[in-house]
């Protein structure tokens, strides 16, 4: 937003900017949202400040879709006030209506501060005005039936509430009727679990990784992965980059690990080549797992420069990695197994990734569908019989997953396992994945 940044107490500015850089209201592609945060906080020096930055950016990332109708139902013309404008005070209502520990008057503050620096005093005036009338709701401007009186429609209602375009909840609707559709909104307004994978192939792990289930707010245990509730587990996050840094554990959803699992990965035959394997997270997994021969390639150059120390970090030996285009299989010998953790809407972890939500558009599922079916098919080719096929999703569109079924098992692949969301299931996190033979 090119706001002055010494008008913004630092941790709003880091906000803002972070936001800013992720959704541009240019209109331009946005960055990575964590990758884009972290660059913004690492100018902070206070810690308190690095955890109300973060909190501020993905809080309203989260809940821009209620924010953004919580402000506009209380400008006289919204049509006319500048984008600009209506992101500060949604960014000032989401600490309004959702940070007790920050003072009303101190939002107001810097919020119409912010205002006044780059539109002046005029807008500021609005922006105090509106951000006071929210003020006087309280408890109202988090009810459902504040925002149920203000919309026309039941879609309209979720949209405001549940805080996610119009586009999303009509297909999610489509797809997987009403009640699957409430449990995916409510599971992406909820903070994820903090997930930590035990380093297996190192001695000591299963001491780690028993020690590391003691800690308060334990949601997930499956050796070696575990998740934790973020708010309950304060003393865990300190203690992890000593752990990491030493290649005793990696950060990784615990929904990584169920789905490893559930698809039975201890019997997939090797060698085992990950096709999409951007910065190895899943393929190091499978090594620590007891996995051989894992080989890793992504078309990516940036992402698979990360991959070789990553494997050094865990101590792993270093696997046979290289560039390749999943579409043009470039493989001389076969695989036993290919695994393809597709490129997706990542409409399955919307809680980790808020921003996607606002990305993405209908148009992009019917891309990535094509891009997959291409990279299904490329795959298919190079399989033995008797070979198997992974094809995995961290999404939740019917076209890029059981579509995608539909078009491998009529290649001549047979099922051997399914692993479906359980959206009631306490990850929070949706990952899709199935497992076929090639006859």
């Amino acid at each position: 937003m090119n706001q002055p940044q010494s008008t913004l107490p630092p941790a709003r500015a880091a906000a803002l900017d972070a936001i800013e850089r992720t959704l541009p209201l240019t209109g331009k592609p946005g960055q990575d949202l964590q990758s884009v945060l972290d660059q913004c906080v690492r100018r902070l020096i206070d810690p308190r400040d690095k955890a109300l930055a973060t909190e501020l950016t993905y809080g309203y990332l989260r809940l821009k879709g209620r924010m953004d109708t919580l402000v506009l139902a209380h400008l006289d013309k919204p049509e006319r006030t500048h984008p600009g404008i209506i992101r500060v005070m949604g960014v000032a209502a989401y600490e309004l209506a959702s940070l007790d520990t920050v003072p009303a008057h101190a939002t107001l503050s810097w919020a119409v501060d912010a205002v006044k620096a780059r539109f002046g005093q005029a807008q500021a005036n609005v922006a105090n005005a509106v951000l006071r009338r929210i003020q006087k709701l309280g408890a109202d401007a988090s009810a459902p039936d504040f925002y149920r009186s203000l919309s026309a429609s039941r879609i309209k209602f979720l949209c405001a509430w549940l805080s996610c375009p119009d586009w999303l909840v009509r297909l999610w609707l489509r797809d997987y009727g009403e009640e699957a559709t409430l449990g995916l909104l409510q599971a992406q307004l909820v903070q994820p679990l903090t997930g930590v994978r035990v380093n297996a192939a190192l001695e000591g792990s299963r001491e780690l990784f028993e020690a590391m289930s003691g800690h308060p707010g334990l949601a997930f245990s499956q050796y070696p992965w575990l998740g934790f509730e973020p708010a309950a587990s304060p003393g865990l996050t300190s203690g992890l980059p000593p752990a990491e840094q030493e290649g005793r554990l990696t950060r990784q959803s615990p929904g990584v690990g169920d789905i490893l699992a559930r698809l039975s990965h201890q019997e997939w035959p090797e060698p085992i080549w990950d096709a999409c394997a951007g910065r190895g997270g899943k393929a190091s997994a499978l090594v620590e797992l007891g996995h051989a021969q894992v080989w890793s390639s992504d078309v990516n150059r940036r992402r698979l420069r990360g991959l070789l120390p990553e494997f050094g970090r865990l101590r792993l030996p270093s696997p046979l990695a290289f560039m390749a285009d999943a579409t043009r299989a470039p493989l001389a010998k076969r695989p036993g197994t290919i695994l393809i953790d597709a490129p997706c809407s990542g409409l399955g972890v919307l809680a980790r990734r808020p921003d996607a939500k606002w990305k993405r558009a209908p148009g992009d599922v019917a891309t990535l569908a094509d891009i997959q079916g291409r990279i299904t098919t490329s795959c298919a080719g190079l399989l033995a019989p008797g070979g198997r096929l992974v094809y995995m999703t961290c999404t939740m569109t019917r076209q890029e997953n059981e579509r995608q079924a539909e078009a491998i098992e009529a290649l001549g692949f047979v099922p051997e396992a399914m692993a479906e969301p359980v959206i009631e299931g306490g990850l929070r996190e949706f990952f899709w994945g199935r497992v076929w033979k090639k006859t």
